[in-house]
């Protein structure tokens, strides 16, 4: 399927084919934040309220809930066409866009106080693509603007693992945890081969969406250095239970990170 496209366009094909099924929402019907999420809302609520939002990969709606009601003008945006028309439907007061992380040009130059881009988005784009979307956000941001962004760590410790058949004494629930891990390896065998890992990054399919997608992880010193190379400087950096992570911490218990950048004058 993929034997004529090179590595970035093969990641990109496979997440696209999955972010465009059907079921896909399913994974995003949640209406709750994340300890980090909270934290970022609450501590830096002066480049929302009142101000311009751009939420990038809004799925179905969940952080609308709390970005559009404070902001003066709120927008939203996905790549997906099944996300964006469920969107529209659910939330028809809301302007939502198909469109690219890494193409923003619907939008002028320095439109925005305040950039979003949660669960992860940033990660489902080719290492080129990433540091594009990152200049697009540097241009589409006032000064002195906020993107607040989370991404996969590639030092936690779990990282690198493939699909485990979790244990229960429960039939019902073992034979339910059996169909789901046999999705998983055959996601894992099919999708795995084209796992890529460099010395700055690596490409991995992961339990999100059953090992059917191809993620970047990243580790922190890495993500400062793309954030400098476009004239975003990195302010903080929050763990999944919303604490502050001082730089040197060890990290390893975090499948993820909340990342804070301010752009430079």
């Amino acid at each position: 399927m993929y034997a004529n496209e090179n590595g970035a366009s093969r990641q990109a094909a496979i997440n696209r084919a999955v972010y465009e099924s059907r079921g896909a929402y399913r994974h995003y019907l949640s209406q709750l934040l994340t300890p980090a999420e909270i934290v970022c809302l609450l501590k830096y609520q002066c480049h929302i309220s009142g101000h311009d939002v751009l939420d990038i990969g809004v799925g179905a709606g969940r952080t609308t809930r709390y970005l559009a009601p404070f902001a003066r003008r709120y927008e939203a945006i996905d790549y997906s066409s099944m996300m964006v028309s469920m969107m529209k439907r659910a939330m028809p007061e809301i302007n939502v866009h198909q469109a690219d992380f890494k193409d923003l040009t619907i939008f002028d130059d320095s439109s925005f106080d305040f950039v979003f881009a949660t669960s992860n988005v940033i990660d489902t784009l080719p290492h080129e693509d990433r540091l594009q979307a990152l200049r697009e956000v540097n241009r589409v941001l006032r000064t002195d603007g906020i993107l607040a962004f989370s991404s996969h760590n590639i030092h936690y410790k779990g990282a690198f693992r493939g699909p485990q058949l979790e244990w229960s004494s429960n039939p019902i629930r073992l034979a339910y945890n059996c169909a789901q891990y046999l999705v998983c390896l055959w996601n894992h065998i099919r999708v795995g081969p084209l796992r890529k890992i460099t010395p700055d990054y690596a490409l991995l399919n992961d339990p999100g969406h059953y090992y059917a997608c191809l993620h970047y992880y990243v580790g922190r010193s890495t993500v400062n250095s793309q954030l400098m190379s476009v004239g975003l400087r990195l302010s903080e950096v929050f763990e999944t239970q919303g604490r502050v992570a001082p730089e040197f911490q060890d990290d390893s218990d975090h499948p993820s990170l909340f990342y804070i950048a301010r752009r430079a004058a």
